[in-house]
């Protein structure tokens, strides 16, 4: 069972293209990250964007979806500091909080699957769900790219439709795609069908 893991975090700046270096900071802190494949870093929630930097406020959070049975070894964060490249991520109070099953719509900010083809992208996210059993609609949204040390990573945003309860809960706790450690492949309970961008 998958668990969101939320930090309350301390104002700041950081680069905007942050991503890598926070899947760093969060893998040097917690040693066993890398052991549980399925076990994710949620984009920076809250943050306001400048002049090519992101803005860390009060109502911004560091969530990390984890398994359960690592929630608690996550808590000692909470109160520490991540050094991303030289900028400082402080981390505040954190709460656990349960999945939940979301009303057939699910979306991930980015789902990256190794192309960067819109027509390639959709069909094999297709044959991965149909692989699970899955066979909702696929929205795609914005196209993607990450900077990382080994190279970009690209994908695009995805919202899948017409998921059962169960199956939302299912897509949220396994996820989609490469790259969890980055952000990527993570889903989220989404409101409506509308607006598949940020």
């Amino acid at each position: 069972m998958m668990v969101d893991v939320v930090f309350s975090l301390a104002s700041g700046t950081l680069e905007d293209d942050h991503a890598s270096a926070l899947s760093a900071a969060v893998r040097q802190a917690l040693p066993w990250f890398d052991d549980e494949p399925e076990a994710g870093i949620l984009p920076l929630a809250g943050l306001a964007h400048g002049a090519g930097v992101r803005f860390v406020g009060r109502r911004s959070r560091l969530i990390l979806r984890l398994p359960m049975r690592r929630s608690a070894s996550a808590d000692f964060l909470a109160g520490t500091r991540l050094d991303l490249d030289g900028a400082s991520l402080e981390l505040g109070k954190c709460a656990c909080r349960p999945l939940l099953p979301a009303r057939g719509v699910v979306y991930s900010h980015f789902v990256s699957v190794g192309t960067d083809d819109e027509i390639e992208f959709l069909a094999l996210c297709e044959t991965l769900l149909e692989a699970r059993g899955f066979k909702p609609q696929l929205i795609t949204g914005k196209a993607r790219e990450l900077r990382t040390a080994s190279g970009p990573v690209r994908g695009f945003s995805l919202m899948l439709h017409g998921l059962s309860g169960s199956e939302s809960l299912a897509m949220q706790e396994a996820g989609l795609g490469a790259h969890r450690a980055l952000g990527c492949g993570i889903f989220v309970p989404h409101k409506s069908v509308v607006a598949v961008g940020d």
